[in-house]
């Protein structure tokens, strides 16, 4: 594709990286836009572990943009606003699981706390600063391309859209709207007032993007919007030479690898799924449960931890994926099956799929039917499904993918073709970048 042909391209949003999901997809989707017609603005608390090889133009929205009501102001981090620099790579093999003491007090008192008061919806404000404003008349972005989780996202993308006054488009990764005020005080003041002005956002928007089909039916009765589903894409000849061929397991034990983030939706499901392996060694398995994720939370991992099937991986760099879910016997994905979890991820398709299926290893789900991602594998037969919270089916299930190896063969070849014809990086990202460049048309 001719390079001229690319507009200008601003993110507000995630930044690209190989650490989180969202940062994995939107660098395989937007991989090979031209470097200097892609732009992404966020702020100092979203713009970390980011990668330069697909964007490499950076502006943190800082206290010049970002201001913080009294006292909040006086506890929170200030960034200084402007380009990024970049002299020092970050070593991901440096990154160490540790206690920090002010991460606890933020995530685990202080959020909660304000939360619970009603305040985390407008304890602070991005706002279009003149610095912002200079350099975006130098930069001229022709498409503004944006993810939004928080009423903050929300209203700055509403200013930047009619500051701009150029084509946008909005990709929803995650069902954040169903989720984003349901506890605390004023609960039903804050869900109706976000619902409203993200219905105002939405009417500013010329492209709708969802994660899934799901999620793209379910915002067509919601919204009224007709959204298109680009998930995560991979590059199959990268995957092709690591795919599982041979489905012998380890006379010493077998192993199962969960990998992505553990938080909201995951943690309680994968404490379940720790504690079925340890009833089962206990009794006629030998199973371990390896954890690869990039969460830095002690608390998640130290209760994972007190598991005797369970071992921390380190954190690796992304492009050692491929050979670490080969070597796995089973993969798993496991989601929460209390209301909370199932809200927020019920038309989320995690940004591991594509990559569990392309690798060959047979897959396990353990998440509630009513999940995208549960009735996907399900419906395609491309993995084992145990979809209501009882650990005898999980350990059914588990005993099944176990001794059963002509199953594990048959759901991994589902996976293998099916990924190749849904997930292909070429197809899908030739689309997602087509759509775009025709929208600058």
């Amino acid at each position: 594709m001719i390079e001229n042909n690319y507009p200008r391209i601003l993110i507000f949003g995630p930044p690209f990286n190989n650490f989180t999901g969202g940062g994995i997809t939107l660098s395989n989707l937007f991989k090979g836009w031209p470097n200097d017609r892609i732009a992404v603005a966020s702020t100092g608390h979203v713009l970390q572990h980011l990668t330069t090889d697909v964007c490499n133009t950076y502006y943190l929205l800082g206290k010049e943009e970002q201001k913080w009501i009294f006292p909040f102001n006086l506890i929170q981090r200030s960034f200084r606003s402007g380009l990024m620099s970049f002299n020092r790579q970050e070593n991901l093999k440096q990154i160490q699981y540790k206690i920090n003491l002010r991460q606890f007090l933020v995530d685990r008192l202080f959020y909660p706390f304000i939360q619970w008061l009603g305040l985390f919806h407008c304890f602070s404000k991005i706002s279009l600063s003149q610095h912002f404003k200079e350099w975006l008349s130098v930069y001229q972005p022709e498409i503004l391309y944006i993810q939004v989780t928080t009423r903050e996202d929300v209203l700055f993308s509403i200013q930047l859209c009619d500051y701009l006054s150029i084509p946008s488009v909005i990709h929803n990764m995650d069902d954040w709207p169903s989720t984003i005020s349901k506890k605390g005080l004023f609960k039903k003041y804050w869900s109706a007032k976000i619902d409203k002005e993200f219905r105002q956002l939405l009417n500013r928007m010329d492209l709708y993007l969802s994660i899934s089909n799901a999620m793209t039916s379910e915002y067509m009765k919601r919204y009224n919007k007709v959204f298109k589903a680009f998930h995560n894409p991979v590059e199959t000849d990268a995957w092709r030479p690591y795919c599982k061929t041979n489905f012998k397991l380890n006379d010493d034990y077998v192993k199962i690898l969960y990998s992505g983030r553990i938080g909201v939706g995951i943690t309680e499901s994968l404490i379940e799924v720790a504690n079925v392996i340890d009833t089962i060694n206990h009794t006629w398995g030998k199973i371990k449960l390896y954890i690869q994720s990039p969460t830095s939370d002690y608390e998640v991992l130290g209760r994972l931890q007190k598991h005797d099937c369970t071992v921390i991986n380190p954190i690796v760099e992304y492009s050692k994926l491929p050979i670490i879910f080969s070597q796995a016997d089973i993969l798993i994905i496991a989601n929460d099956f209390d209301k909370e979890g199932i809200d927020y991820l019920k038309y989320s398709m995690p940004t591991k799929v594509s990559e569990y299926m392309i690798s060959g290893t047979p897959v396990l789900i353990y998440a509630s039917s009513e999940t995208a991602v549960s009735r996907f594998f399900a419906d395609n037969e491309c993995g084992c499904c145990v979809t209501e919270q009882e650990p005898e089916n999980l350990n059914n299930a588990i005993k099944l993918m176990i001794k059963d190896e002509e199953y594990r063969k048959k759901i991994s070849h589902n996976a293998v073709n099916l990924a190749k014809v849904l997930f292909d990086a070429n197809s899908v990202k030739n689309e997602f970048q087509q759509l775009l460049i025709n929208m600058s048309k």
